[in-house]
């Protein structure tokens, strides 16, 4: 009797349990990281969405939408550039010169399939996917604000550009230098990728691109000349261009970004293109370059190709002097989150502030992958990405006036 009263006893210990572990089992989780997760969400939203258009009018309905219901206060320019200001808690102790952050939602790597994205456990990828997470990422940081989780002692700009920030002819900051009260004491661009690259030293630099054609009478009667005058062109330009850079010195960088020969319904190409980008440190140098490279184009004459240069985008470079304090601040802020930083030099946005005496930085949130067809982004660092942005904008905020590079 006593036997079966201790084993009905266990039996019923172990039917609790597995019960309790049912239930456990069943029960569904609670994401890890919810703020993540919602920028993550709106990244694939905004992805998804066609770029680049006229405007970036879809992808800009998006942001709009998003902050209309977080009512929120925004502002839309003629060229669809779209502008947030979020006020400060405190209007006694710090200075009303604001911060900006900034991102752009052009993407050139839009694509109806691969954009959709796949999310996976460890990994999300899609199209452009990076380029997507710098809109998501203001998005977050107003969505904070919105909910009261972010206390500002600042003025804050978001400033959501359409165009292209290195555009030769259009300026992408103009409506925002113009919007202000006063100029910003400080800004920061947010990208996809790196999380832990910093761009501290921005190189000046310069894209353009030739084009080659074969004439009208030329096609009639490319019999008589040689039947690959275009790729002749093409390669003897190159080798000019080569040789043009490297006369210029170790301090310029010179890159050839594309170069292709093509036909529609011909085996011999009748259409060229190169594509190539110098870079300095210098200025002066790299204006001395581009005029080398404008002069080789010129005075180079091809037997019924014609070839057109164009600069399709220019950056200035920065300042690195200008930049020490919140590289500082963010170096630091990388430290505490565990985020291993690299100090890089390269092209960035954040320059053409820098001409303006505003201290300019960006910062990447994410780590993963840019690929050919898609982005491959890792979900972890979604989460350390939003806090480096929150915290360099209360850091950045409590900069004094005495103390910011602005100060006059």
């Amino acid at each position: 009797m006593i036997i079966k009263l201790l084993r009905d006893a266990v039996q019923t210990s172990i039917n609790t349990l597995s019960k309790k572990v049912t239930q456990f089992m069943a029960k569904p989780k609670k994401p890890a990281f919810p703020l993540a997760d919602r920028l993550l969400a709106d990244a694939f939203r905004l992805g998804q969405l066609p770029s680049p258009t006229e405007q970036e009018k879809e992808r800009a309905s998006f942001i709009v939408e998003r902050l209309t219901a977080m009512k929120l206060d925004y502002i839309v320019d003629d060229r669809g550039n779209i502008l947030s200001f979020l006020h400060s808690s405190d209007e006694t102790d710090i200075s009303r010169e604001p911060l900006l952050l900034f991102t752009r939602l052009v993407s050139e790597r839009w694509n109806p399939l691969e954009s959709l994205g796949k999310l996976g456990l460890t990994h999300a990828k899609g199209a452009g996917l990076a380029d997507a997470l710098g809109p998501a990422a203001l998005l977050s940081i107003a969505e904070a604000y919105a909910e009261g989780r972010l206390a500002l002692e600042r003025e804050l700009c978001l400033f959501f550009s359409a165009l292209h920030s290195d555009d030769p002819v259009e300026t992408a900051f103009k409506t925002v230098l113009d919007q202000f009260r006063c100029r910003p004491c400080a800004a920061f661009g947010v990208r996809g990728f790196m999380l832990g690259l910093l761009t501290s030293h921005t190189l000046g630099s310069c894209r353009a691109e030739v084009t080659f054609t074969l004439d009208e009478k030329t096609k009639k009667e490319k019999q008589k000349i040689d039947a690959n005058a275009v790729v002749g062109a093409l390669i003897d330009l190159t080798f000019q261009f080569q040789t043009a850079a490297e006369s210029c010195g170790s301090d310029l960088n010179f890159y050839f970004r594309h170069i292709e020969a093509r036909g529609a319904f011909d085996t011999t190409p009748s259409e060229g293109v190169l594509e190539l980008e110098l870079e300095s440190v210098n200025g002066e140098l790299l204006q001395l370059a581009l005029e080398k490279i404008k002069h080789v184009a010129e005075s180079s004459v091809y037997a019924g190709v014609k070839n057109a240069l164009r600069v399709i985008a220019s950056t200035p470079p920065g300042d690195p002097v200008l930049n020490e304090a919140y590289a500082k601040i963010i170096l630091e802020i990388m430290k505490e989150l565990k985020i291993s930083a690299t100090e890089e030099a390269k092209p960035d946005p954040a320059s053409f502030l820098s001409a303006f005496g505003i201290p300019a930085l960006s910062v990447g949130i994410t780590s993963g992958r840019a690929g050919l067809s898609r982005d491959t982004v890792e979900i972890a660092s979604v989460e350390r990405g939003r806090q480096l942005l929150e915290q360099l904008i209360i850091r950045a905020g409590q900069v004094k006036d005495e103390e910011s590079p602005n100060a006059q």
